[in-house]
């Protein structure tokens, strides 16, 4: 390199000769340089440097640390520190360069000698902040952030820091007025314009968070990253042409911008562009082929344009990348109660694996489980032989013993037991080497259908009717053994088949048809499981899964018995882990139906001294309260994996964007939810009415954040299931308590009062819905929010007539709908799906509640039941002073009204809502349900 003259220009672009302009300050830094490398080597003391020369030093290697020579710099920061150990500019850098290079502890260590050397150095108290917040110590960045401010108050970038810091624990106001401060000193810095428009974004300010990002675009047109989120607020808020423009921008300013590219494709979408869509969500795969979410947005188009392969191909490509809850759920609202018509490479081991663990609720994956199960070459043919001779019963040899179903045997599914690329593959241990029929044998391979047994009832007339008959033919080979030959008839596949059959049966609440035939052979191994244990004899395995199909095991007097029987696979541990898989030995689901029928019942029953009574139960609740007590309602085995909790206020925006509604966190003194704003970083307080056995109560328990919730119900059998169900998920700001709701008060709850209020599908089943409705009313504080669920009489015309028909059959048999027996359950199902009753009642029998005994009792024996319209549910609101927010629909329906009603923004006109109910009479098949908020 050539060396500078003193005549040539100065580099530093000043314009001046060299010798005019740094020439001397260079020198001067130089000689400090030199005088502080030799005083290494001559011993020379501190005293005989001026402060001067080390400030010249430190300069000077604060220029090398700037133009990103580290290393340089780095030497004479430690030279520096070798004259003057405690000199904290040193001190501070050094720990700059740690912090640079990734040893954050050391970075800690330095900086905080630094200020330990100088507490008043607001910078090195800011970049503690900064490797604090690294290290995810966030409070403690805070502090720091704020004890630089208070030295120095316009640090324009330390204000910005603290909004930073502040955004992560979700303390947006705090946030907001940081970055305030920080454009008060700096206003031309886009950057902080965007970051603002981050956290106005996240109060649900949309408007704001919008001027925030065309003020971040006025100083930097350019600024590609605050387009896209203009795009995204604008998206929201259903302008998705300049959505789509500024997407573009940024895309533009930056083309390798995936999330840009993705965002444009829900853009597009949205306005039905869906060619353009699949592009751009195509193009953000391009610039990141591991891009889950793009996958996944792809996938529900293509759901939605209906290529389901194609669709199911890019969540596999999704869920090969992340099995988060947002991708797993996402998959099943893509398949959800879809009746596939063709097999889809590679469908089937998803559908395995969103089923046992589960990825959303098990019981929406009926319909594509099912469907698939039919097309399978073997096992719709087990099916349809099974369907095509009811209401006769085929024999084993007539319905497995076939030689059509070997060559299908012998080739399993990819993914399924048998393929030796599955772990979870089954292969008969010595000893029970006993070969299988070949029908038999292919049900007994079929993952797909033991996940679906084990998890959730079987809603579907022809796979019940194989499943009777299956039943029926294990019980014989059961019977069949003997004491002192207990394998000789069963290989381990067919154990863990039967015990799957078996828990779908306890499921199902054994609704499935039951000759007297068979219920004397029930009879006989019940006695004969009873004298093996009286007089402490083997008891076969297959008699008690057998037994188990037909009844609960606690049916055996003393179920403890079975416990103590197989010490070894029915302990806790091993029976939970059973459950959270599908069977892969007979051991391990032995284990999960004896968790199942006895350790959890008994658990039940010790909590019913533990869940308080709050009230009495009012004489025109008790033959409600009876019809629920003789089950636990709804009965159900696993939820998914709860999702990230959001707060109220935030959920509310999210469902009702265009909705007008108070925000429930206090925005002052003037609250009138709290009217001294004490409340405003306390959690919430959550009643829910009516809880069952706690799907509901637990669902909201883990979606609000800080959420304190009290469930009721008039069931006790009910409320213990609830609270075991939630013991197991170790949820605790769930409680539970017996109520009804008619005698519900404050009194009652020692005063307590709610932010919201749940009641869904309960309050229709009062002596006089509008009186429990005021009851609930009045525990909600002012401002609060209700979430309810009503029958619609439009939507429940099916079930209306389903109801008549039962009822003038039970007078054939002498009864009533209030005395019905599982027995009369079982019959009158019977009947309903006669070849000349089906075509009648088809909307009743693809229902979910026809297909177990305690949900078919609510669906058509209820003891009390009232139907509305919308127009007299616009005159309750009226009555009771309560605002409509919304209804929860699926986003199709929706989409339908808005097209019919597009002034309607909010959709909350109950006129028009009658309007398109009448033309779409389906529309609240799931009840009107709905949210309103109290003045």
């Amino acid at each position: 390199m050539k060396k500078l003259s003193r005549n040539d220009p100065c580099p530093c672009n000043s314009g001046r000769k060299y010798k005019h302009c740094c020439q001397r300050q260079d020198e001067a830094r130089q000689q400090a340089l030199s005088s502080l490398r030799s005083s290494r080597h001559t011993g020379a003391d501190l005293a005989a440097f001026s402060a001067s020369a080390l400030s010249q030093a430190l300069d000077m290697a604060v220029e090398y640390h700037r133009a990103g020579n580290l290393h340089q710099a780095e030497t004479i920061y430690r030279q520096i520190l070798r004259m003057a150990p405690s000199h904290p500019g040193a001190l501070h850098f050094l720990g700059l360069i740690a912090k640079q290079s990734g040893q954050l502890e050391v970075a800690l260590e330095l900086i905080g000698k630094s200020i330990a050397s100088e507490p008043a150095y607001a910078e090195a108290h800011a970049n503690l902040g900064n490797a604090l917040c690294l290290v995810g110590r966030v409070e403690s960045a805070i502090a720091s952030y704020r004890t630089a401010l208070s030295l120095k108050p316009d640090l324009a970038e330390v204000h910005a820091n603290l909004g930073n810091a502040l955004i992560q624990q979700r303390r947006f106001d705090e946030a907001a007025a940081s970055y305030g401060r920080a454009l008060a000193l700096k206003p031309d810095l886009a950057e902080l314009h965007n970051n603002l428009g981050n956290v106005l974004y996240q109060q649900g300010k949309r408007h704001e968070a919008a001027a925030s990002y065309r003020s971040a675009l006025r100083y930097k047109p350019d600024f590609a990253e605050a387009h896209n989120n203009l795009g995204n607020v604008l998206n929201e808020l259903g302008n998705r042409e300049d959505a789509v423009v500024h997407y573009r921008k940024a895309l533009a300013s930056q083309p390798a911008f995936p999330e840009a590219c993705n965002n444009l494709g829900n853009a597009l979408n949205g306005l039905g562009k869906t060619d353009e869509a699949i592009a751009s969500y195509r193009a953000a795969i391009t610039h990141r082929p591991r891009y889950a979410g793009a996958h996944k947005n792809l996938g529900n188009l293509l759901r939605k344009l209906g290529d389901l392969e194609g669709a199911v191909a890019s969540y596999q490509r999704a869920l090969r990348l992340t099995d988060d809850p947002e991708t797993t759920e996402g998959f099943v609202q893509c398949i959800k109660n879809v009746y596939f018509t063709r097999e889809i490479d590679g469908l089937r081991p998803l559908l395995a694996r969103a089923l046992s663990t589960p990825w959303g609720r098990p019981a929406e994956l009926t319909n594509p489980a099912v469907s698939l199960l039919k097309l399978d070459p073997g096992i719709g043919r087990l099916i349809q032989r099974a369907n095509c001779a009811w209401p006769g019963r085929l024999s084993r040899h007539e319905l497995f013993e076939d030689a059509e179903f070997s060559s299908v045997a012998s080739s399993p599914h990819p993914g399924d037991p048998g393929d030796p690329g599955n772990a979870a593959g089954v292969t008969p241990p010595l000893g029970m080497q006993s070969s299988l029929p070949p029908g038999l044998a292919l049900a007994c391979n079929d993952i797909l259908l033991r996940c679906l047994l084990e998890n959730t009832p079987v809603c579907d007339i022809a796979l019940e009717r194989f499943l009777t008959m299956a039943r029926h033919i294990l019980l014989d080979m059961a019977i069949s053994i003997c004491p002192e030959q207990p394998n000789a008839a069963f290989n381990e596949r067919a154990l863990v088949f039967h015990c799957a059959l078996a828990r779908q049966c306890f499921i199902n609440e054994y609704i499935f048809e039951c000759t007297s035939e068979e219920c004397d052979k029930a009879e006989l191994l019940r006695e004969r499981i009873g004298a093996a244990l009286d007089t402490e004899s083997p008891v076969p395995a297959p008699w008690l899964i057998a037994f188990a199909a037909y009844r609960p095991l606690t049916d055996l007097p003393p179920a403890q018995t079975l416990l103590d029987l197989f010490p070894d696979i029915s302990a806790p541990s091993v029976s939970s882990s059973a459950s959270d898989t599908p069977g892969s030995s007979a051991a391990h689901a032995m284990a999960a139906l004896l968790a199942q029928q006895v350790r959890e019942p008994l658990e039940d029953q010790k909590n019913r001294s533990l869940v308080p009574h709050l009230t009495s139960i009012a004489d025109s609740s008790r033959l409600v309260q009876q019809q629920y007590e003789q089950n636990p309602y709804p009965r159900w085995v696993k939820l998914p994996a709860a999702a990230q909790r959001v707060f109220l206020d935030e959920d509310l925006r999210q469902r009702f964007p265009f909705a007008r509604f108070q925000p429930m966190e206090p925005k002052g003194p003037a609250s009138p939810r709290d009217p001294g704003g004490e409340k405003a970083n306390e959690g919430i307080d959550i009643l829910v009415a009516g809880c069952g056995t706690g799907q509901h109560s637990i669902a909201t328990g883990q979606r609000y954040r800080d959420a304190r919730v009290l469930a009721i119900d008039l069931s006790l059998a009910s409320l213990c299931y609830a609270k075991r169900k939630t013991d197991e998920l170790s949820l605790e700001n769930i409680a539970y308590a017996q109520a009804d709701i008619m005698a519900l008060d404050p009194a009652a709850l020692g005063g307590r009062t709610f932010d919201l209020i749940e009641s869904i599908g309960v309050l229709h089943h009062l002596a006089d819905p509008l009186a429990g409705w005021r009851k609930l009313l009045s525990l909600l504080r002012p401002g609060g929010f209700m979430r309810l669920g009503f029958y619609s009489a439009l939507a429940r015309k099916n079930e209306i007539a389903a109801q008549d028909f039962v009822r003038n059959l039970l007078a054939s048999f002498g009864r009533k709908a209030k005395d019905a027996t599982p027995e009369d359950i079982r019959r009158c199902r019977q009947e309903m799906m006669t070849a000349g009753n089906a075509g009648a009642f088809r909307q009743v029998l693809s229902a979910r509640d026809f297909y177990t005994a305690s949900e078919c009792r609510d669906l058509l024996f209820h003891v009390q039941e009232n139907c509305y319209t919308l127009p007299q549910l616009k005159e309750y609101l009226a009555q009771l002073g309560v605002s409509l927010i919304g209804f929860s629909l699926d986003p199709d329906i929706m989409a339908r009204y808005a097209q019919q009603f597009p002034d309607d923004s909010a959709q909350t006109d109950l006129d028009n809502w009658h309007l398109f109910e009448t033309g779409n009479p389906d529309t609240f098949a799931g009840m009107y349900q709905f949210w309103v908020q109290k003045a």
